[in-house]
């Protein structure tokens, strides 16, 4: 039986200052595992990352997080990516658009 997971955002376009909302729900069939959740900028640069051990088969992770430090200073599409030890993986992306500087 193959794992599953569903990454969620609330919105497609952010802009400096707002929150952003990301849920994960998992379906494994190894609940002692880690679940990763990292955050790309349009470089590729990682500006956020979050593992999390399952202790079940089945749940949800969700974290808020704002957009309000000088890691999010780039303008552009960033990815939410979402992966497991054996290799499931869910992409989505979002468009950033920062403060005139």
């Amino acid at each position: 039986m193959a794992g599953k997971i569903v990454l969620n955002i609330d919105k497609a376009i952010y802009s400096e200052g707002e929150y952003v909302k990301i849920r994960t729900d998992y379906e494994t069939p190894n609940p002692k595992q880690t679940l990763h959740v990292s955050i790309l900028d349009p470089s590729e640069k990682e500006v956020f990352i979050s593992d999390l051990y399952l202790n079940s088969q089945k749940g949800n992770y969700s974290t808020v997080l704002k957009f309000d430090t000088k890691q999010w200073r780039t303008s552009g599409r960033y990815k939410v990516a979402s992966w497991d030890q054996d290799g499931k993986r869910k992409e989505i992306f979002f468009q950033f658009k920062a403060k005139s500087q």
